[in-house]
């Protein structure tokens, strides 16, 4: 059976310009997750990050890029649409991660830092990056 997942998360920047990053089955990536039944994208975005990371007071930004990927669960095929959304907050809160989702660290990273540690990531988590950084005004 194949089965669509629409879920939404974000690239969140400090006051510091750093950014928050999550480190989740191996490798660095941002913070997403699923979207409830009759919630907006956006709301979802903030939810999951907030939820992820342990921090509040998150502003949404602009819409930066969709990604699609797929990955099996028991025997469903499993295509997950990932809505991504540029965030900022005030001042540098200190992240916890939520292990119950698998998610072992999040940390706030400099430009340089966060572009390097994605590197490891993903390929659809990097054009993400990428994408932001062409657009940076929020």
């Amino acid at each position: 059976m194949i089965k669509i997942v629409h879920a939404a998360g974000g690239l969140v920047q400090n006051s510091f310009g750093e950014y928050l990053l999550i480190y989740k089955n191996g490798r660095w990536d941002l913070p997403k997750g699923q979207q409830d039944n009759g919630e907006a994208l956006s709301v979802t975005a903030l939810r999951e990050v907030s939820e992820e990371c342990g921090i509040m007071g998150i502003r949404l930004g602009r819409w930066i890029t969709n990604t699609v990927h797929s990955y099996r669960l028991d025997m469903d095929l499993i295509f997950k649409r990932t809505h991504w959304y540029r965030m900022f907050v005030d001042g540098k809160p200190i992240p916890s991660p939520q292990t119950e989702e698998g998610i072992e660290k999040c940390c706030w990273c400099s430009l340089e830092e966060a572009a390097a540690l994605l590197d490891e990531s993903y390929p659809s988590i990097r054009r993400v990056f990428r994408l932001a950084m062409l657009n940076h005004r929020g």
